[in-house]
This record gives C-alpha cells, sequence and structure tokens, in this order.
C-alpha cells in the first residue's frame, strides 16, 4: 500500500489543521480551568462565560477526543503506508506509538500552559467563542452518551455514598492546597471535619450514659425541676429507674413555658415529655444529621446492639466535628490535658483516642474502643480496682500510667512521652502560639 504524493500532500494540511484546532481547544479548556482557581476577583469579571463553558465542559472534551483520534488515525495511516515501503512490522508499530505519545504529550500537557501563559484570562476570553460554538455542535453527541453512561452504570437513590478512594483522593487535593498555601488552616480543618464525619460513627463523639446528665422520674418531682434549672442543658433525657429505660426529653423551653401558664407547682416531667430519637451506636455522623433534621431532633439517645443505651449525641457535639468547640457563657472551660513537665502530661480518661493521637502525634489505634481509658482497660485485660496505679506502654513508648480510678472509672490517665515526641509536640505547641 502507498499513498500518492497529492492525497499525502493533503492528509498532512488536514493533520496540521487538526493539531491547530485541537491545541487551540484545549488551551482554551486549560485557561478555563486556571481561572476557576483564581481568586474571586478574576473570576466575577468573566462569570457568564465561565458558567456558558462548565455547561458545554462535556461537549467540549468529547470535540477534543474527536480530533486527537483523527489526528492519531491521520499518524497511523502515514505510518502504515512506511510500513509497506520501507518498515517492517515491529518497526512500523514502535514509530506509530513514539509518534502518538509524542504529540499527546506536547497537545496536552506543554502547548497549552506555554499558550496561555500568565494571561489566562485574556487568552479565555480571545477563544471562548469558539469554543463554546465548537461544544454546542458536539453537544446532543455528548448528552446522548452520558445517557448511555449513566444506564451502564446505574446508581439507585440510596447509594449516593462516595468511596473511600473518593475520599481520599479529596483529602489529597485540599492536603496539596494547602501545603501550596492556598488554603488556610482554618479552611483546611473545616473540610477535614466535614470529610471527616463521612467515617465517624456516633459513638465517637457521644456523651456516655455515665457522664451524660438524666434525671429519674421515679424522684421528687420538685428535686428534678431544681435540677434541670441547675444545669446548662437546654435538653435533658428522663428514665424511668435505670438508664436503659429512657421515657423521653425534656425541653426546658417547655417547663418555662407551662410555668408561666400554671405556675410551678403544677408542672410535672410527664406533662412536659417529648419523645426521644433513638439510633444505634455505630451511625455515621452524617446520617445522624440527616436522621436529626428529618425529625427535628437535636438529641440523639445511641443504643448498642443489645439495645441498651450507651450514651447521647446532640447537634452541637456534631457540628464543633466540623468547627471546633463551640462554647457559650455556660460552659465550663475543659482543658484536654494538664501539662505536668514538657514530656508529661495528664490528660482526662474519656479523650477521644483521635483528640490524644492528635494532640501527643500518636497513632493509637484499636478496634471497638473510643477513649485512652477504653485503650487501657483493652491493654490491660482488666478494671484496675479504685486508687490503682497501673501502667501500660504503648508500641511507641508512650506510659500511660490511672492517674485516677473512681468507681472502676478511670477518670485521669499521667502520660509520659519520649524524646521524639516530645519535640513534635514542643513544634507544634510554637505553631499553635504563633497562629
Amino acid at each position: 500500500m502507498s499513498l500518492d504524493s497529492e492525497p499525502a500532500g493533503w492528509l498532512i494540511i488536514i493533520l496540521i489543521f487538526l493539531i491547530l484546532a485541537a491545541l487551540y481547544i484545549l488551551s482554551s479548556s486549560v485557561a478555563a480551568f486556571s481561572l476557576l482557581k483564581a481568586n474571586n476577583e478574576v473570576k466575577n469579571e468573566i462569570p457568564d462565560k465561565l458558567e456558558r463553558f462548565a455547561k458545554y465542559l462535556n461537549a467540549i472534551n468529547l470535540a477534543i477526543v474527536f480530533l486527537i483520534v483523527m489526528e492519531a488515525g491521520i499518524v497511523t495511516l502515514g505510518c502504515l503506508n512506511l510500513y509497506s515501503a520501507e518498515l517492517d512490522g515491529i518497526g512500523c508499530f514502535i514509530l506509530i506509538n513514539c509518534l502518538l505519545t509524542s504529540v499527546l504529550y506536547l497537545l496536552t500537557q506543554i502547548f497549552p500552559k506555554v499558550i496561555i501563559g500568565e494571561r489566562p484570562s485574556r487568552f479565555f476570553q480571545r477563544t471562548y467563542r469558539t469554543a463554546v460554538i465548537l461544544g454546542s455542535l458536539f453537544y446532543p453527541f455528548a448528552l446522548f452518551l452520558n445517557k448511555i453512561g449513566l444506564k451502564l452504570t446505574p446508581q439507585t437513590k440510596k447509594n449516593k455514598t462516595i468511596n473511600k478512594a473518593s475520599w481520599e483522593t479529596i483529602i489529597d487535593m485540599i492536603t496539596h492546597e494547602k501545603g501550596n498555601g492556598e488554603l488556610n488552616n482554618e479552611a483546611f480543618e473545616m473540610i477535614e471535619g466535614v470529610i471527616s464525619m463521612h467515617g465517624k460513627m456516633a459513638r465517637e463523639v457521644m456523651v456516655a450514659r455515665t457522664d451524660a446528665f438524666m434525671i429519674d422520674i421515679q424522684n421528687d418531682n420538685d428535686r428534678n425541676i431544681d435540677a434541670i434549672l441547675q444545669m446548662p442543658y437546654s435538653r435533658v433525657p428522663v428514665y424511668n429507674e435505670d438508664k436503659d429505660n429512657i421515657l423521653g426529653v425534656v425541653h426546658i423551653k417547655n417547663v418555662l413555658r407551662t410555668a408561666r401558664k400554671d405556675g410551678f407547682e403544677h408542672v410535672t416531667i410527664r406533662r412536659v415529655l417529648q419523645p426521644a430519637l433513638f439510633i444505634p451506636e455505630t451511625m455515621t455522623i452524617d446520617e445522624v444529621m440527616f436522621e436529626m433534621k428529618k425529625t427535628q431532633n437535636q438529641m440523639a439517645i445511641l443504643f448498642d446492639e443489645y439495645g441498651g443505651v450507651v450514651g447521647l449525641v446532640t447537634l452541637e457535639d456534631l457540628l464543633e466535628e466540623i468547627v471546633g468547640e463551640i462554647d457559650d457563657e455556660s460552659d465550663q472551660p475543659d482543658q484536654i490535658y494538664h501539662k505536668v513537665s514538657d514530656n508529661e502530661f495528664v490528660v482526662q480518661g474519656r479523650l477521644s483516642l483521635d483528640d490524644f493521637n492528635s494532640e501527643f502525634g500518636t497513632t493509637l489505634v484499636m478496634n471497638e474502643v473510643d477513649t485512652i481509658a477504653g485503650y487501657i482497660i483493652t491493654k490491660l485485660g482488666f478494671i484496675p480496682s479504685d486508687g490503682e496505679k497501673v501502667k501500660v506502654e504503648t508500641d511507641e513508648h508512650v506510659v500511660l500510667l490511672t492517674e485516677l480510678i473512681d468507681d472502676s472509672r478511670i477518670m485521669k490517665v499521667r502520660v509520659i512521652l519520649p524524646a521524639a515526641l516530645v519535640m513534635e509536640h514542643v513544634r507544634k505547641e510554637k505553631s499553635m502560639r504563633e497562629i
């Protein structure tokens, strides 16, 4: 097979035209993406054009693919002509791959960035109209292919979760943006908090039943109302003799409203009781928020696989996972730890493993355990007696010593860090002070 000189000349002209067209549209796309990542001032100059470009983005990408495939076809045709004339099969295969790889790399990675330079806004405005016209021509085909794709990969309404790889990709992206200085610490922590909600269970942020303030309906009514009014909580769970038997939730607003109308002497807990929202402890935080929104509740009671109450979680607890601690005038300062020396600290036993790791740079992990007290008990294999001093050493040579045990609960833990972690913690404290 051989090509006449005249058809070969036309093929070269067509190839050059296709390369220039693909380069033109690709550069316009690169400029558009540069503007979308730019600051608001730059984007606000041409918002309508960017929005219209985004509408035809899939069609424009289809046009680019079409142009590149046409180029590949012409290059292959030329190489096959050489194959019949001068090259053997292997030589022709190597030549085709080298040419196509070089052309595609130059077209997609090098030339567009060189062409737009440091003025993507000007280049985009010059090429925008042509790109959109081409996109509108390919729009019906892109729409058709998109529908075929959706048919081949059906997604039910109930399954809209993002897989683990997608979450990891998002985390890598925001970490990269932070490293480049394009994302401040506050924004990074907030986005990271939102993402972590997908995989974190409700029990990891709950207030344990032993720490939760609840009232027994069997107690004297006036005593219960006095206790509610003395606490800084707007909602209080009510149980009958045992905390596993939750009857409902009392809202202080209803107590005051009834008292204003009929007098405190006529207010009874049963009269102002509202149904409680019960959820399993293994439900993820984002699912809990959705359930709270659906049922218009701001508190949920958590139960385990056996139906026993393990704790409670409030909307404020969930929001704090995103924005950090939310304190009001009634909140008492709640220190994560008390510093004894550079390598020695006293922490609360209910401190979560995630917070412990974040604060001290450790990597403590244990299945079915959420707190540092639970970690120690699981490591020991028994519950220490009141006043007993027990030591546990982690794989990272962190020493955990029970400081205070009350009613079989580890209330405080003394933490002794090795030299490597001490240096890291000192650097972290210094950076926090600078912020």
